[in-house]
């Protein structure tokens, strides 16, 4: 194929149907003229399918990969490593994920694919215990933050989001913080407010953690005004942060941080399925 497009810029993860239909319009000229391309495609077929819990679909894809691999294709063979092992992943196989994850990063680091061996160490640290995420966050940062590859760099705000919130849970709260002022300096640099706010929410998080609320306070009132100075809609998880530290410093606006958190958040299916007691106890603290 002439110059043939970079399939990653046409994937939209919020749509999976746009995206099987972009990749299959590709496929009937990558079938003629390039096999790792055409392989390489199909592996994110297969990804849909993943995505759509279709895990069969997306297995029987990759069994057919599988034979069609050599020695001419090896960042096709990288991917259906990937997606082999995110389908067992997002079926709640992590044992079968894991070793697919972490010959992918071994893989991707022989080849020099830096985007996709930090991809790899990335879902390595998903699968694996969490006393086992930090050293995996580490190495993905290391090689995202010595790669020449625009792509691989790309990769770091996520990382120190990532490996931010595995220090936070091991209760590593000053480490944390460093990972997360990386990532919030990334995205100030890189002019993307919407995730700057987010870093600063983490922020804020840490210096609750570490029993600093009227600190916390002032950060989380200073977010919320930049965000409204550019019209930023209202955030459910910024007035739960509020009402938490409020709790803590007697502050009689505490009920009304609650309830616009729970009016908010209750509107969020993710939330609704699988966080219902936390729903209940931001309506309950907020003596509706």
């Amino acid at each position: 194929m002439q110059n043939p497009p970079d399939f990653m810029t046409l994937w939209d993860y919020q749509d999976p149907a746009a995206s099987a239909e972009r990749f299959h319009t590709l496929l009937p000229e990558a079938r003629t003229a390039d096999l790792q391309y055409e392989l390489e495609l199909l592996t994110q077929i297969a990804r849909i399918h993943s995505l759509r819990r279709q895990f069969t679909e997306a297995h029987r894809l990759l069994d057919e990969i599988e034979p069609r691999l050599t020695e001419a294709t090896p960042r096709a063979r990288l991917r259906a490593l990937l997606e082999r092992g995110r389908c067992f992943n997002s079926a709640g196989d992590k044992t079968s994920a894991k070793p697919l994850f972490e010959q992918a990063w071994q893989l991707g680091l022989k080849q020099g694919e830096e985007f996709l061996a930090i991809d790899a160490a990335h879902m390595v640290a998903i699968t694996a215990p969490l006393e086992e995420h930090s050293r995996w966050h580490q190495l993905a940062m290391t090689l995202a933050e010595r790669s020449r590859d625009e792509r691989a760099q790309g990769w770091l705000p996520s990382l120190y989001n990532n490996q931010g919130w595995t220090l936070f849970e091991l209760g590593r709260f000053e480490e944390a913080r460093s990972c997360q002022q990386k990532c919030l300096s990334w995205h100030e640099q890189h002019g993307n407010l919407a995730k700057a706010f987010i870093a600063r929410w983490s922020l804020a998080r840490l210096t609750r953690a570490q029993g600093l609320h009227e600190q916390a306070m002032g950060e989380l009132k200073q977010l919320q005004a930049d965000m409204a100075e550019i019209k930023e809609p209202e955030d459910g998880y910024l007035f739960e942060e509020l009402g938490e530290n409020g709790l803590m410093l007697d502050d009689p606006a505490t009920p009304e941080y609650f309830a616009r958190a729970w009016f908010l958040l209750s509107r969020d299916g993710w939330l609704q399925a699988n966080e219902g007691e936390r729903l209940a106890r931001l309506k309950r603290l907020a003596k509706l």
